[in-house]
């Protein structure tokens, strides 16, 4: 399976890289994310793991970040998700830009499905595009809205959530 976005956000590409990059962010703007874990030590960089719960079938699982290119690319791999009669090995991309003084973002999405998970692809394609599409606006109305706000720490403490109510 594939599924790619992509979206222009108005903030520096190095602010985008840093707030992806703290994956516990996730749910902020991909709501398919019950929560996000980082479960490994320190600031996050390559080989950082991170446990999470989806919100359908509270499904669990871990990936890590397999390629840390700050501030242009991002890329994550994870073991297979058990999820009823089929399970998805997690796995994709964020690949950042410069563009029109903002940020370029793509997100590649690759994951790989087994069981009837491998039979429902092209209908879980269509699913997964809308909700990366609506994931990258969100992404893109939180980025924006934190233009006002003070700088992210520079210590492993993650930047304030924000406020819910817009999604």
């Amino acid at each position: 399976m594939r599924s790619e976005a992509e979206i222009t956000i108005e903030r520096p590409r190095e602010e985008v890289f840093d707030y992806i990059a703290r994956a516990e962010l996730l749910p902020e703007y991909v709501t398919d994310f019950a929560w996000v874990r980082q479960l490994s030590e320190g600031t996050p960089g390559p080989g950082t793991e991170y446990g999470y719960e989806m919100v359908r079938g509270q499904v669990e699982g871990t990936f890590q970040w397999t390629e840390f290119s700050q501030p242009s690319r991002l890329a994550w791999h994870g073991p297979p998700a058990k999820s009823g009669p089929g399970s998805m090995e997690p796995s994709g991309a964020w690949e950042l830009s410069e563009q029109d003084g903002g940020t370029r973002v793509r997100l590649v999405m690759t994951p790989k499905p087994s069981g009837l998970f491998k039979l429902l692809s092209p209908l879980m394609s269509i699913g997964m595009n809308g909700g990366n599409a609506r994931a990258l606006q969100r992404l893109k109305e939180r980025l924006e809205q934190r233009a006002g706000m003070p700088p992210s720490p520079t210590d492993d403490t993650p930047p304030p959530p924000l406020d819910s109510s817009g999604g």
